[in-house]
Order: C-alpha cells, then structure tokens, then sequence
C-alpha cells in the first residue's frame, strides 16, 4: 500500500505543481484563467479571487503532498478543487458555453467530456491517496519498488497534464457530443 500512496502523492502532486505554474507562468496566462473561471460561470466580480483562491489551493495542496508524512492534508484540499472544477465543466457543457480550458495555462482549446474524464481520474487518485494515508499505509521500504512507483506516477501525470494534446495527435472528439467536445 506504501508504494500506492507514494505513487498518488508523486501524480497528484505533479499535476496540482503544473497547473498552479502554468496559471502562474506571466500575466497573460493568469488573465486567461481569470476569464475562463468567468466562463465557467463564476460571477465576473468574483472571477479573480475565486482564480487566487484555485491557486493557492493548488500550490498548498501539492507541498502538502510533498511534505507531509502521508500527504492527508494535500488529498484533502485536492478533493473539493477537484469536484468544484468537475462540477463547473459539467455545467459550461450543459450550457453550451465555448469556455477554454486554462487548466495548465493560455489555451483555445474548448472544454469538453475529456476534462470531466481527466478529472474523474484525478478524483480517484486524491481518493485513493487519501484513503491509504487515513488507513496508514507504510513507507515504501524498497528503492527499486519506490523508483517505480515514482516513475509511474510522473509517466501517469504527464499523460493527464497532456490531455489536450494527446486528444489532438489522436483527433479524440473531434465530433461534438451532448455534453460538448
């Protein structure tokens, strides 16, 4: 279980350092988030904070990840973020809103069902990472085991963190569905 709990702290961890970085990278990327929580359907006036908010909560949830003992904390403060964003794609789908995903950063790339599936699996991870932390789960004890754990789990994050790109080369739902692209 160690070795799982390693592997969900280094992925979760991962991703949460990519976004709150590329939503950080200049002004322009940090503008785009903005607009894009707006899009999402936060009131304009709101809009900023909510997107420092997302942030921090992203940045604090990654050095808990990485600090702590078991990272309880880090999954904790991942679960919400998770299902807040979840539940504001679902809801720019349903309305038919072109909204951009600026989840790593400046992109045109539309929101679609790939990001609901992208953050489904990030939900289980923080679950199953906070599941293994609460039931304490040991340190990994091999190096070779914690090595591939480790590797596995950045493999696993820059597949996530890719998710639009990796849709593009493979042309995944190119065909709008009833929940969008």
């Amino acid at each position: 279980m160690g070795y799982a709990l390693l592997a969900c702290r280094v992925l979760l961890g991962t991703v949460l350092v990519a976004s709150a970085g590329g939503k950080l990278h200049g002004g322009t990327a940090f503008r785009a988030f903005v607009a894009a929580a707006r899009e999402l359907g936060a009131p304009a006036r709101w809009a900023r904070s909510i997107a420092i908010a997302v942030v921090v909560g992203e940045i604090a949830a990654a050095l808990s990840l990485a600090a702590a003992p078991r990272g309880l904390a880090g999954f904790a403060v991942a679960l919400p973020l998770l299902a807040a964003f979840t539940i504001a794609i679902l809801g720019a789908l349903r309305r038919g809103t072109n909204a951009s995903c600026a989840c790593f950063g400046v992109s045109a790339t539309p929101i679609g069902r790939r990001h609901v599936v992208r953050n489904a699996v990030l939900i289980t991870v923080a679950a199953n990472g906070l599941a293994l932390g609460a039931a304490g789960a040991a340190t990994p004890t091999h190096l070779a085991g914690a090595l591939a754990a480790v590797s596995c789990a950045v493999i696993g994050a820059l597949v996530v963190i890719s998710t639009d790109e990796l849709a593009e080369l493979f042309d995944l739902g190119s065909a709008p569905g009833p929940l969008g692209r």
